[in-house]
């Protein structure tokens, strides 16, 4: 991790005063390279307070959407980062991720290696402070105003297409569940298939969408949408009963200024890159085989260590919900209670005459509603 870094870490962690002396001791760097970050961190927009005697106190971070200290970050934290592209306000970032899928005619060859069109893709990251036009699941509006939340779109193009998209989604899901808990001290609950909630209340939506190859029939690419409330924005009555921000959850708020919506997005893809590539690497990505392979390089991106998280953070299992057929499928919502979470990520549940059935993220919808507090 370079020396910015590591000591804006260090500012992140406390309210108090940190002396420059145990700055440079435990980032392991002179006085002179701390006085040097702290400029650097300053310059960029970082509200740090500066004190004879006392040190250096961080009272709120840059909130300035950044796509090279995203990138920077995300190297920091070991992971390489495609091509980070960011706007201070755009209609949806994964409106504009479909936009720039369109122009591929194909993400990769035959054999399976990127073409020169897929490679600038692959991994893009496209991220913005504002949308003016966000959108959730089966068309529901996704509120995003400015200066509280931020919404990213990560485009992936795996080796052997995308075969299983809700594997993908639940993934997501869980790297920001992970990432809110690490960076805030929150702990995330997951309703099945793809909100992140704190304290009984959504704080995150996530849209996967599949990029298809005509020609061959396939699901080249995922483009996954996210959107984070990170600030408070003032929800509607109708919203403030379902939904919440990070600051309004978090046990310790002035930590929420402290970090900025930079480093949530770095912390949360660098989550979901290292899944996605893990799966690459075992060659089960997308694919049937979810055991996963313990000998990964890092055990906890396996597909069953995800699948286990995923289940552990959920919300649903064990309780009674309302279950809602989806837009064009027949039926009416009845209730049923949640067994488990499979394999698959499809939802055990029983119905009131004893029976069990498995249920897809694409054939049901539970209302966020049913797990406020």
């Amino acid at each position: 991790m370079s020396t910015k870094f590591a000591i804006l870490a260090a500012l992140q962690s406390s309210s108090d005063f940190i002396s420059g002396e145990s700055l440079a001791e435990s980032c392991g760097v002179s006085r002179t390279s701390v006085w040097k970050a702290i400029k650097a961190l300053q310059s960029e927009g970082c509200q740090i307070d500066a004190v004879s005697n006392r040190g250096y106190r961080l009272t709120a971070a840059s909130d300035e959407i950044d796509g090279s200290y995203i990138a920077k970050k995300m190297t920091a934290l070991g992971v390489q980062a495609g091509t980070v592209t960011t706007f201070r306000e755009i209609d949806s970032t994964l409106s504009e991720s479909k936009r720039q899928c369109a122009a591929v005619s194909s993400f990769r060859t035959t054999t399976g290696e990127l073409t020169a069109e897929g490679a600038k893709l692959h991994r893009a990251l496209i991220v913005a402070g504002k949308q003016t036009a966000g959108r959730g699941r089966m068309g529901r509006a996704f509120v995003s105003p400015p200066n509280s939340g931020v919404y990213f779109t990560l485009v992936y193009a795996p080796k052997n297409g995308v075969t299983n998209p809700a594997l993908l989604t639940a993934a997501v899901a869980v790297a920001v569940a992970r990432a809110t808990d690490e960076l805030f001290g929150t702990h995330a609950q997951i309703k099945w298939v793809n909100d992140v909630f704190l304290d009984g209340k959504k704080i995150c939506g996530i849209l996967t969408e599949g990029v298809a190859n005509f020609e061959t029939g396939r699901i080249e690419a995922a483009n996954v949408g996210i959107g984070i409330n990170v600030r408070d924005m003032g929800f509607s009555a109708e919203l403030a009963d379902i939904a919440t921000s990070i600051q309004q959850a978090a046990p310790d708020k002035e930590k929420v200024a402290r970090i900025s919506r930079n480093d949530l997005v770095a912390q949360v893809v660098a989550h979901l890159l290292a899944f996605y590539d893990a799966w690459e690497q075992d060659d089960v990505s997308g694919s049937a085989d979810f055991a996963g392979s313990p000998d990964s390089a890092d055990s906890s991106a396996s597909v069953a260590a995800m699948i286990a998280e995923y289940k552990s953070r959920s919300l649903v299992v064990g309780k009674t919900v309302t279950v809602n057929p989806t837009a064009g499928l027949q039926g009416v919502p009845y209730s049923a209670k949640v067994l488990d979470i499979a394999d698959d990520v499809s939802l055990v549940v029983q119905l009131e005459d004893g029976s069990k059935k498995m249920l897809q993220s694409g054939e049901v919808s539970l209302h966020s509603a049913e797990f406020t507090q």
